[in-house]
């Protein structure tokens, strides 16, 4: 290998190496999000926590089950200025919500909310009422299906970190057997015992 290779080779090795260091603290502090992709917090100043219940129930989760046709299902959106240090009081922050296009909102705060005046240990909550569309229940037979709403948090335009909360839905309604179908299923199946017993004795003789 002639000096010329040599460099050739050690420069892209070089370049290899910075692209596995950018990639780490690029992904640092990252998790995955159901349904695909991540969720990162770039800045460790900022806490952003999304959680979602069914209206009516007391505890807050990751991911709602077997939501109803009509239920009202509620998003709590929580940011916590987690600076110690005095000076550090925040402008200019932006929640946005973006709420799949399943669902549809119905009350609460509003999908977008913007404050100042964000001294170190405050901490905002929001709460959106939102509901999935009837449309969405017009399928024949049993279905589930889940949607991610995920919620982002800016500081004066800068992201600074995001958080998601699941919502399964759907029609798992058990389907019954119909009496007369399953006396006609147990009618048969002594019939057909019947039968067998008769040829049986008729092949022993």
């Amino acid at each position: 290998m002639n000096k010329v290779n040599k460099k050739l080779m050690s420069l892209i090795s070089l370049g290899l190496v910075f692209v596995l260091i950018g990639s780490k603290e690029v992904f640092a502090g990252c998790k995955p999000v159901y349904g695909g992709g991540e969720d990162c917090e770039y800045n460790n100043s900022f806490k952003i926590t999304k959680e979602v219940r069914v209206k009516g129930d007391s505890d807050w989760k990751d991911k709602v089950t077997d939501v109803r046709k009509g239920d009202i299902v509620e998003f709590r959106i929580e940011i916590k200025n987690r600076s110690d240090k005095e000076t550090d009081s925040a402008d200019r922050m932006k929640m946005e919500d973006f709420l799949p296009e399943e669902m549809e909102r119905v009350g609460g705060d509003d999908l977008t909310e913007k404050w100042d005046d964000f001294e170190p240990g405050d901490t905002k909550k929001f709460t959106i009422e939102a509901k999935v569309k009837s449309g969405e229940y017009d399928v024949e037979g049993k279905f589930d299906k889940c949607v991610v709403n995920k919620a982002e948090l800016r500081w004066d335009g800068a992201f600074q970190g995001s958080d998601t909360a699941t919502v399964c839905y759907g029609d798992m309604t058990p389907t019954e057997l119909p009496k007369t179908g399953m006396l006609s299923v147990l009618g048969l199946s002594g019939l057909g015992m019947l039968v067998a017993g008769i040829v049986s004795k008729k092949v022993k003789k």
